[in-house]
């Protein structure tokens, strides 16, 4: 399932996603900022602090005097945090969006009827499981289809000789072989739950 050779270039596979991704990401960091900014003015109203700003004394409210450093400090976190997190945000949303892509892709191709189609994931891509399982389905599906099709191939061929039969023995023998031909549709058939088969 897994092909070495399979490397995924573009990074934006899936652009809605990964940009409305990355942009919850970077309005979380700026809440959490804000959030800190308005924690420390909440616990330190009332208070004050001395200090020197050079020979000079000065006495200031706690707010008043690191509100501005706070502000910056966060500021510089914001935009720090906001590019690393970005980049991995990114990069893990590709990890994600580049298999919703391939499933997409391949869920195509089964749609048209491919019942040889396999999921195909990089090694280190999330949803590895879940392609199995598809693909184990599909395998599954192959079978069941292919078997089916070698009946009615069977069936055709039967009935053909019936239809061309004179004799009363061969044309029984090959009647009988029909209806058995036709069980076996049916079991195979009967395997799968349909929305017709619920009817009746």
């Amino acid at each position: 399932m897994n092909n070495p050779q399979f490397k995924r270039k573009n990074i934006f596979i899936k652009k809605r996603f990964q940009t409305d991704f990355s942009i919850r990401f970077l309005v979380l960091i700026v809440i959490e900022s804000l959030l800190a900014i308005a924690l420390f003015s909440y616990f330190s109203r009332g208070t004050i602090i001395t200090g020197f700003s050079g020979s000079e004394l000065i006495i200031e409210s706690t707010r008043d005097y690191f509100l501005p450093t706070v502000i910056e400090i966060n500021i510089a976190v914001i935009g720090v945090t906001a590019i690393a997190g970005f980049i991995v945000m990114l990069y893990a949303s590709h990890k994600i969006a580049g298999p919703l892509y391939r499933f997409e892709k391949s869920l195509e191709e089964i749609g048209k009827g491919d019942l040889t189609h396999r999921f195909k994931l990089r090694d280190k891509d999330q949803m590895n499981t879940l392609a199995e399982k598809m693909n184990e389905f599909n395998s599954k599906m192959d079978s069941s289809i292919a078997a089916i099709q070698r009946d009615i191939e069977e069936l055709k061929i039967l009935l053909t000789e019936l239809k061309s039969s004179h004799e009363r023995e061969k044309a029984e023998a090959l009647l009988n072989r029909s209806l058995k031909k036709l069980e076996e549709l049916e079991k195979a058939a009967g395997h799968f739950r349909t929305t017709e088969s619920l009817r009746r």
